[in-house]
């Protein structure tokens, strides 16, 4: 134990030796990084790349700004050929064959209704109940202790009563999100929207909700089958789907210095964005461009500007990787990806820095926040000897959360991510340029080039694993989770298991890292959408049989929920 701790000491002692402080920018400086990150964020975060969203134009529009960017700083491809990185990913289903029937008539998918969350499965039978407008949870009380499985909840979206005007009161967008978010909670077997008013409050085809449990089936009915379904005393509802894996292209752009050596540093951030929004935009009307400035055109802008600032300065101590991902908005699939491609040795990866809406420092009380200083031995002492005092630093060990360090740290790699914090306009069509701070990102980048310099001289860090971690499965979930991170980008059978998070029903259950689940007690699992489903059937306390693949092993365990 002595030993332990004078080595502890003496590493303590070497990383303050090492430590290295950037000189203070002058104020000619200051104002030509503004330039640069304005000039970036302004490209990024403008309506003619219409949200970045992976797979789309906009994306292909930002990887070539950012690829001219890589080379202009005097980086070279990753890869050795382009700074473009293709990625397959699978984003929801595309429907071939949608068929619906209410009792003897049939029902044309596009003619008479629209699906409205394409990540669901659309067979299911259920008898119709109505709701109403959907937001009195006494009609579902009043139901008890009925069932909600076998029940197609029908929602009319005639709200005249609180909304007066459609086009003139965005409210009423809020009031379906909350309508359908109280319907999807009772894991009915779908949702259907009707209008008994549709000359004044007609069911729009193009409506997004984000719908939780994400499995709950959402319908949106035309004028004909809207008023079959609101003269019927009863109907029993049956759809059936075919359907395939939406396939797309995603595109990370990853530049490199390489000085020859062993050992990397990787920098990075996403660039991609919601596009038009999704089921995770937290805005609720009419179809509408999320630009993204801070979200994370600002991290982009920053890693553009520190991979310009490296190369000049003639940094060598380590090879440098600069990423900007892509698809991190659809789970991280961008940063999973470019770990598989085996472009770099992870294994000789010192540490990874990720920036992610770094554009918003308060002017009021400058801070940041820090994630995964409990990643490695060093991080609290690097930490302590950068630290130039221009702002608070708002310290967290946890190697996970929602951004692309965590692909890195579950490969066993130290990981930093620095964001500002979350504000009203996160994932909304109102994260504009307008409300980025400018200064407050040239302060970000300081303390950034600060910490870069200090991990320069450090020959490497030693990874931990740290205790306090999320509870995995889906944020915010209400029922029983296993305590796992799912592989989104996994396209084999069942569902591979990313992560498992320590004390949780997996861990408890011996499943680890890299197994496929096959089947939870008499759920057969075939895919993440399947796995969802299997889980709303389960309670808290109760134990279920799940069975799983570990390489070519077929396993089984008993979990308790």
């Amino acid at each position: 134990m002595l030993r332990a701790l004078i080595s502890f000491s003496l590493l303590l002692s070497g990383l303050f030796l090492y430590a290295q402080s950037v000189e203070e920018y002058s104020e000619e400086e200051k104002s030509q990084i503004e330039k640069n990150f304005y000039r970036s964020i302004y490209v990024l975060a403008s309506d003619s790349l219409e949200g970045r969203e992976a797979g789309t134009d906009g994306e292909i529009k930002a990887r070539d700004y950012i690829a001219s960017e890589f080379e202009a700083a005097g980086l070279s491809p990753l890869n050795g050929e382009s700074f473009g990185i293709p990625f397959e990913f699978s984003e929801g289903y595309s429907y071939s064959s949608v068929i619906l029937k209410a009792d003897d008539s049939e029902y044309d998918h596009q003619q008479d209704f629209h699906i409205l969350n394409s990540f669901t499965d659309y067979n299911f039978n259920g008898y119709l109940v109505d709701v109403g407008c959907g937001l009195e949870d006494d009609v579902y009380e009043k139901m008890c202790p009925v069932t909600f499985s076998d029940k197609v909840l029908m929602i009319d979206v005639n709200m005249a009563d609180t909304c007066s005007d459609l086009l003139l009161k965005p409210g009423y967008y809020d009031l379906l999100q909350n309508a359908i978010n109280l319907a999807a909670s009772k894991n009915p077997a779908a949702i259907i929207l009707v209008s008994s008013d549709f000359d004044n409050f007609p069911v729009e085809n193009n409506w997004f909700f984000k719908v939780n449990p994400l499995m709950t089936p959402v319908l949106s009915a035309g004028k004909k089958l809207s008023e079959r379904l609101i003269h019927a005393e009863s109907a029993e509802i049956t759809c059936s789907a075919e359907y395939d894996a939406n396939k797309k292209t995603g595109y990370n752009v990853a530049g490199m210095i390489d000085n020859g050596k062993d050992s990397y540093i990787v920098i990075g951030g996403h660039y991609d964005h919601l596009g038009y929004g999704s089921n995770i935009s937290r805005y609720n009307g009419p179809k509408a461009v999320h630009n993204g400035a801070d979200d994370n055109a600002s991290g982009t802008a920053l890693v553009i500007e520190i991979a310009r600032r490296i190369k000049e300065q003639g940094y060598n101590n380590h090879n440098y990787i600069f990423i900007a991902f892509s698809a991190e908005e659809k789970g991280l699939l961008g940063s999973k990806a470019i770990l598989e491609q085996d472009l770099f040795p992870i294994d000789n990866v010192v540490a990874m820095l990720n920036f992610d809406m770094v554009g918003r420092v308060s002017k009021d009380k400058p801070g940041i926040n820090i994630i995964g200083t409990g990643t490695a031995l060093e991080w609290d002492s690097l930490i302590e000897v950068s630290d130039p005092k221009i702002m608070e630093l708002r310290l967290s060990k946890s190697g996970l959360g929602g951004s692309d360090q965590m692909s890195f740290y579950l490969k066993d790699i130290p990981v930093l991510f620095f964001i500002t914090g979350l504000h009203s306009d996160y994932h909304k069509p109102t994260d504009d340029i307008e409300k980025i701070n400018f200064p407050g990102m040239v302060d970000v980048l300081f303390l950034a080039e600060n910490i870069f310099a200090s991990v320069d001289n450090s020959k490497t860090l030693h990874f931990q694993e740290t205790k306090k971690e999320m509870g995995g499965d889906r944020p915010g979930r209400k029922g029983p989770t296993l305590g796992i991170i799912p592989d989104h980008a996994w396209g084999g059978k069942g569902l591979r298991i990313d992560g498992v998070t320590e004390g949780r029903p997996a861990w408890k259950g011996g499943l680890e890292a890299g197994d496929i689940i096959t089947k939870m007690g008499e759920f057969e699992v075939t895919d993440i959408m399947s796995y969802m489903k299997a889980l709303s059937n389960f309670e808290k306390g109760q134990t279920i049989e799940i069975r799983y693949l570990r390489g070519d092993e077929e396993l089984s365990t008993s979990i308790t929920f």
